[in-house]
């Protein structure tokens, strides 16, 4: 067991710290019997707690912090105002200093008279319910939704005229008013007004000091009266969200006083005169001196409506501590946070939409597609896909469409990996025998089973398979293709609960990686049954050098591709040898089929065209998504002194020169002699053309994508600890990409936006869902991951990453504010929400605007409904979601429904059985033996050759007419054939000692041991001292008509003349015909 790192155990005792309620003893009562699961428990609540109060924290600087940076309204005491020291003045709530503005205007004349006193009687502001004769509407908007918005305009003017002709203070003469109250003798008239529209005007020029503050204890004591017989001068006041508002006027007007007895007197309500609700009136009445705030929300019905036309035609204050109203209009703090927000995403939407222009795509993504249609050499590409359970319709379309691409058919190999047998709910027979009859494969004998190590856990570490190979034909296509089916073990074909040889996509990148890195030294790297299996129908059966894939395409099985993807992605790679892999462009299938996969077009737009096009514009790419990704695997003209040393992976050159016939590829051009002269799949080889296969490693190749430290990054590291699991486990392509980041510092990684590929979206909730929660956990931890390795790559993808690492956590919060934000504004109609509310509709309007440029009309209302209905559930619903199921990693869920499961999670394919003994679980995993190339093609030939003496002596024993074989002898047997099968020339180079000795410990385990086969090279290099002695040798042989031939599948004892062969038009037998001396 390794030992934790610090970072580890400060957090395990983290995690105990916040989960102390809940102890071992009674997680264990709830199920949790394993002491990893108990742990994973304790980071889930752990990381869950973290994310509430990172928002918590989030809300609290918004919602408080960032008021501490607002600057309140200046705010004076009325007492203050009012003293006889005072020079100032108020009017309708709001201090003047008139003093110095002097007296120059009538308005600054007047207001000069009265210092340290109320002018409002001079400036009425119920003048703004006066109308001109004939005019059925009001001036202002307030008062005409408050007025003629209810049908109140005759009371409001039965009003008005009560008010002129009762008020002694005022003077009202030929529909206008003369004079006004003087300030101070309310029943006084004599003062000018200010009413009309060029006085408000000139008011409104003049700025404000602050409002006039109010104690509330005041207001209840001494503003509850109203004026009557015996006292000429009352104040009636109210409060209505921290506002104080003189009604005295409007109640005076709108009620009668009459005598219900002898010396008492009451107020009878005049309705034809009250403009404003009955029910709002007598509340008015009844709660003098007292805050309304909840009874005028809970029981007015439009209550926005006329606390407005209550704020404009009687407004007289503030409460004292209300520091907040500023904040609603001026939040600079508040603003500068989200502006953050909004500036990141403008950015990125600017240069998102800017690359979908043709120019700048020719500028930012430099690609030159006919590079390769002028240049003699076309790179060999594997296309890789792997498939589980998508329909057998599916996989055939995206099987027609990787088959149909422009790509050169020879140069081009179809790697299928079944990653266990299972059903799919559309189909009647098993997956692979469904992209069995898609390829059209005939034969109806299953190969041989050949094992491998996997990184399954416990019984499931030894995992078999068979490997298929042939030719598929797709239109005018016709590409060689092999594929691996994973079957599992004998205990799993019988276990009904797991689908068997399931072992997950890493295990299945890991088959072809790990083979095509052991193919570049085949002379000393030890090679599993399976890898031989596949260099047997990859060489010998398809005629197809796997050391010559320079490139690897990784498609997901539910994607089709145009057919210039392969090119295009191919051009970028060559046209660039820093770029270690390039992703392209998905875009939905099938997005109209119904309203699951309409809300999906825009994440699935963000994912693979915004996110990529964005990172790709800053510089490089952080991560990619894996769906469609070309990964480079190697490059020619290496640097010798710069390769990077990994323990005993890297072996020293023996000290010989290499022989310029043997070298496997060409070393400037990156063309190879063997490419050259490697079997078409179309036509067979002229006869003079001469191959020279070496299995020593080429020296002028660089492995990159398939180099053993990245193997070793990619498959060592295990899924024991909450984050590893759902790193390993859920983002297994994302977690490939960093390791090649990490082990490659100076590569970087690339998008290509015209190949385009079409991705079929899943049409169920619950597949939606559970694709969804699997994507956004393994993008949190691969964010965490991916810190550790930015810091040594640059400053550009540091901050990049940073960024991405705060839009994962800081999304949630950001979109449910900007909800509560457009509530309030459409409420209150505070202006810093008016800001952020308009901002962000500025931000939706303008990426219409872009949509529009670009005449994509459909995408204007899919992007409509994404923002209504897409953005809380891919943005709230599913993050939440996501944190909490974080430590069911292990549990996958098939976006494919299957026969077995449907739409139900099932246990990870290289998760061992949890019912297993603890004791059971660790196997023997050294039955997987691992032998160089040579060493195998000896035991099957030995094989081989036994069972047809056998066959031979059956058929002898049921023939009278001979005893045996004519001429033959024990010593004619084929014991130690060639290393490889070659056209012309065969190179035998023998391996002494047992192989079997030295069995696979690992998936990646050191393929050398130095011990033992230094002392094999050495003799066998001894026994060859030059290569023209052993091609002497071998070309005696080819006289005397002796030729070998090597493959696992089908032998016979045909023998063969060089003069039919050359009839025939090849210059080496057939594959799978073994020729004995003749004669």
């Amino acid at each position: 067991m390794r030992q934790p790192s610090c970072r580890r155990i400060v957090w395990v005792a983290f995690t105990k710290f916040c989960t102390f309620p809940f102890p071992d003893v009674l997680l264990k009562f709830f199920g949790l019997t394993t002491r990893v699961r108990r742990d994973a428990w304790k980071e889930k609540i752990t990381l869950f707690i973290l994310y509430i109060l990172i928002t918590a924290f989030f809300c609290i600087w918004l919602e408080f912090v960032t008021t501490l940076f607002c600057d309140p309204p200046k705010t004076f005491e009325f007492g203050d105002v009012y003293s006889n020291s005072s020079h100032y003045s108020s009017v309708h709530g709001q201090v003047f200093d008139w003093k110095k503005y002097g007296n120059s205007t009538e308005m600054t004349t007047q207001a000069n008279l009265y210092p340290h006193l109320d002018l409002s009687p001079m400036f009425p502001t119920f003048m703004l319910l006066k109308r001109p004769n004939g005019q059925s509407y009001y001036e202002d908007s307030v008062i005409e939704n408050c007025i003629n918005g209810f049908n109140r305009s005759t009371q409001a003017d039965n009003w008005l005229k009560y008010l002129l002709n009762h008020d002694s203070g005022y003077h009202f003469e030929n529909d206008q008013l003369i004079s006004c109250p003087i300030p101070g003798r309310r029943n006084i008239t004599g003062a000018p007004c200010f009413y009309s529209q060029a006085d408000i005007h000139q008011f409104n020029q003049y700025p404000k000091k602050g409002a006039i503050s109010f104690d509330k204890n005041y207001v209840y004591n001494n503003c509850t009266l109203m004026p009557h017989k015996g006292l000429s001068y009352g104040r009636a006041y109210v409060i209505l969200d921290n506002k104080v508002l003189d009604v005295t006027d409007y109640l005076q007007a709108a009620t009668d006083i009459v005598k219900v007895a002898k010396g008492s007197y009451s107020r009878a309500f005049a309705l034809d005169r009250m403009f404003l609700p009955l029910d709002l009136t007598i509340m008015l009445f009844i709660n003098l001196g007292t805050d309304i705030t909840k009874l005028f929300y809970n029981n007015i019905p439009n209550p926005t409506v006329y606390k407005e036309c209550l704020n404009t035609l009687f407004y007289h204050g503030v409460v004292d501590g209300n520091t907040d109203e500023g904040c609603a209009h001026i939040n600079v703090a508040l603003w500068i946070t989200v502006g953050c927000f909004l500036l990141y995403f403008l950015i990125k939407m600017h240069l998102t939409s800017l690359t979908r222009f043709s120019f700048i795509q020719r500028f930012l993504f430099k690609s030159n597609s006919n590079c390769l249609v002028m240049s003699s050499f076309v790179p060999y590409t594997l296309l890789f896909i792997p498939f589980y359970s998508e329909s057998s319709e599916t996989i055939r379309q995206t099987l027609d469409s990787l088959a149909r691409t422009n790509y050169p058919d020879n140069r081009k190999l179809l790697f299928f990996v079944c990653d266990g047998i299972v059903k799919s709910q559309s189909d009647t027979k098993d997956n692979y025998l469904c992209v069995l009859d898609a390829l059209g494969y005939s034969s109806t004998k299953d190969p041989e089973l050949r094992a491998y190590i996997s990184l399954g856990q416990g019984s499931r570490r030894i995992n078999y398979a068979r490997v298929y190979a042939g030719f598929c034909e797709s239109g005018r296509n016709r590409v060689p293709f092999i594929m691996v089916v994973k079957v599992g073990s004998q205990k799993e074909e019988y276990n009904y609960k797991r689908a068997p040889g399931n072992r997950g996509k890493r295990d299945s990148m890991l088959i072809a990686l790990s083979f095509l890195e052991r193919c570049l030294d085949l002379a000393h790297h030890r090679i599993s049954p399976l890898d031989f299996e596949l260099y047997n129908q990859c060489y010998n059966l398809l005629g197809i050098d796997p050391r010559l894939f320079k490139y690897m395409l990784v498609t997901d099985a539910d994607i089709q591709v145009q057919g210039d993807v392969v090119h295009r992605l191919v051009a970028r790679l060559e046209a660039d040898p820093k770029m270690l892999a390039i992703s392209g462009h998905v875009r939905p299938a099938n997005p109209e089929e119904n309203l699951v996969t309409m809300l999906q077009i825009f994440p699935i737009f963000i994912t693979y065209y915004s996110a990529l096009a964005y990172e790709a514009c800053l510089g490089g790419l952080t991560t990619l998504n894996g769906g469609f990704v070309m990964y480079r695997l190697w490059n020619a003209d290496p640097i010798h002194s710069k390769w990077p040393k990994v323990s005993d992976e890297i072996v020293e050159s023996l000290k010989r020169k290499p022989q310029k016939s043997a070298t496997m590829l060409s070393s400037s051009s990156g063309t190879s002699s063997s490419s050259e002269e490697s079997v078409s799949p179309h036509r067979r080889r002229q006869p003079d053309t001469i191959s020279y296969y070496s299995l020593q490693p080429n020296r002028s190749v660089q492995p990159i994508g398939i180099h053993p430290t990245v193997l070793r990054g990619f498959a060592a590291p295990r899924p024991d600890t909450l984050h590893m699991e759902n790193i390993l486990l859920l983002g297994e392509e994302q977690y490939f990409s960093l390791v090649l980041l990490r082990s490659h510092p100076n590569h970087r990684f690339g998008f290509e936006p015209e190949a385009i590929a079409y991705a079929t979206l899943p049409t169920h909730f619950f597949a939606l869902q559970g694709f969804q929660i699997r994507n956004l956990r393994a993008l949190l931890h691969i964010q965490i991951e991916f810190q550790h390795v930015a810091k040594h790559l640059g400053v550009m993808y540091w901050l990049t990453s940073f960024t991405k690492f705060i839009d994962t956590i800081f999304s949630m919060p950001i979109i449910v504010y900007l909800y509560i934000a457009f509530v309030r504004y459409f409420l209150y109609k505070d202006m810093a929400y008016a800001i952020i509310a308009c901002s962000f509709m500025g931000l939706i309007g303008l990426h219409i605007f872009y949509l529009t440029l670009h005449r994509q009309f459909k995408y204007v209302m899919w992007f409509i409904l994404y923002c209504l209905f897409g953005v809380p559930l891919f943005h709230v619903y599913f993050p939440l979601l996501a944190v909490w199921c974080s430590d069911h990693s292990y549990w996958w869920y098939d976006v494919w429904p299957t026969e077995q499961y449907g739409f139900r999670s099932r246990l990870h394919g290289i998760i061992d059985d949890p019912s297993r003994d603890q004791n059971q679980k660790e196997e023997q995993g050294m039955l997987v033996n691992r032998m160089r190339l040579i060493d195998f093609e000896r035991e099957e030939a030995e094989k081989n050759a036994l069972r047809e003496k056998e066959q031979a002596e059956m058929l002898d024993a049921k023939f009278n007419g001979f005893t045996g074989y004519v001429g033959f002898n024990k010593t004619d047997v084929v014991s130690f054939p060639p290393a490889v099968q070659i056209r012309q020339h065969h190179q035998r180079f023998g391996s002494g000692g047992s192989s079997q000795s030295n069995p696979f410990a690992s998936a990646l385990d050191s393929p050398l041991d130095d011990d033992v086969y230094n002392k094999e090279d050495t003799s066998m290099f001894s026994t060859g001292t030059t290569e023209s002695s052993t091609i002497q040798q071998q070309q005696d042989i080819d006289r005397d008509s002796c030729h070998y031939s090597l493959s696992n599948s089908i032998l016979s004892l045909e023998p063969y003349h060089i003069d039919e062969e050359l009839a025939e038009g090849r210059n080496a037998p057939v594959h799978s015909k073994i020729a004995f001396y003749y004669s």
